[in-house]
């Protein structure tokens, strides 16, 4: 009995960990991207379809993967200074050097993943290698949204330091399970990006606020529930955060629009073709 336990606990921790904003809540987020190109991108549009397909393809990649896991997350405010600051040593060298390599591993690498992934897209662009450069977006499109996700950006990431365990899933899965068709992605103009690296802390620093707003959804949520976590929990959970939910979903579709345009401009503006193979292919290799 001990042991059937056991599985079953190590089968709900694998789901946790395989999950970041919930698969729909990432088809949300690289499906949306489209919608933000303009006219003389609209090729891109036709990307739309790949980009939601193979959303999750990084999570997918933890089962087989064990160096995925951080590449998902930083615990930014476990970095010495960064609730007095608002910041932290953002340049890899650097950031290595002050806290220390094992530091940066144990508390996440999602900053520079991401940029990372947006280099090598790049380099896909250049080299004309599309149907690498589809999933690498969708890579990138993936690490954008929980660059999004306050609860993948905070030492506190599943309640555990405040008594609320399991938000993390009640959050980014079971709500956005429920009521993710009705998010409405607000599109606005892209703009042209001046530093890709201070672009991807800029908006985790900005999203890292969102953090205690959703704790204290889930407490009112719970509390006026009867502490339970049923169809009245999950009502009023997305009654309480629909509306950064919704802006946190957006910015992520902007943002990969804004990234993907960027690396294609860095490349040389290249011309791509009117269909793209997907082959089999795991995505571009993040350090």
């Amino acid at each position: 009995m001990k042991q059937r336990i056991a599985h079953i606990s190590i089968f709900i921790l694998m789901i946790f960990f395989f999950c970041s904003w919930g698969e729909k809540g990432h088809q949300k987020i690289n499906g949306s991207t489209a919608q933000f190109f303009p006219a003389k991108l609209a090729i891109y549009r036709d990307w739309s379809e790949k980009l939601s397909e193979h959303s999750s393809d990084a999570d997918n990649r933890k089962r087989f993967d064990h160096t995925e896991g951080i590449k998902h997350y930083i615990d930014i405010d476990a970095y010495s200074g960064f609730l007095e600051d608002h910041r932290i040593v953002e340049e890899e060298q650097a950031a290595d050097g002050k806290y220390g390599k094992s530091f940066i591993l144990k508390n996440g690498t999602l900053p520079w993943v991401t940029d990372s992934t947006y280099h090598a897209l790049i380099d896909q662009f250049k080299s004309k290698e599309w149907s690498k450069a589809v999933l690498t977006a969708a890579d990138l499109g993936h690490y954008v949204g929980d660059g999004h996700m306050p609860l993948h950006i905070t030492s506190n990431f599943d309640g555990k330091m405040t008594g609320q365990n399991g938000i993390h899933s009640r959050y980014e899965s079971k709500m956005i399970n429920r009521f993710g068709d009705s998010i409405q992605v607000k599109v606005s103009a892209l703009h042209e990006i001046g530093n890709v690296s201070r672009y991807i802390f800029n908006y985790i620093y900005d999203n890292y606020q969102y953090k205690d707003s959703l704790l204290i959804a889930d407490k009112i949520a719970f509390e006026k529930a009867d502490h339970q976590y049923n169809d009245l929990y999950y009502q009023l959970l997305w009654n309480q955060t629909r509306r950064f939910t919704e802006k946190l979903i957006s910015d992520s579709s902007k943002s990969l629009a804004e990234l993907i345009t960027m690396a294609w401009v860095e490349a040389g503006k290249p011309s791509l073709p009117q269909e793209i193979q997907v082959e089999n292919y795991q995505g571009a290799k993040a350090e």
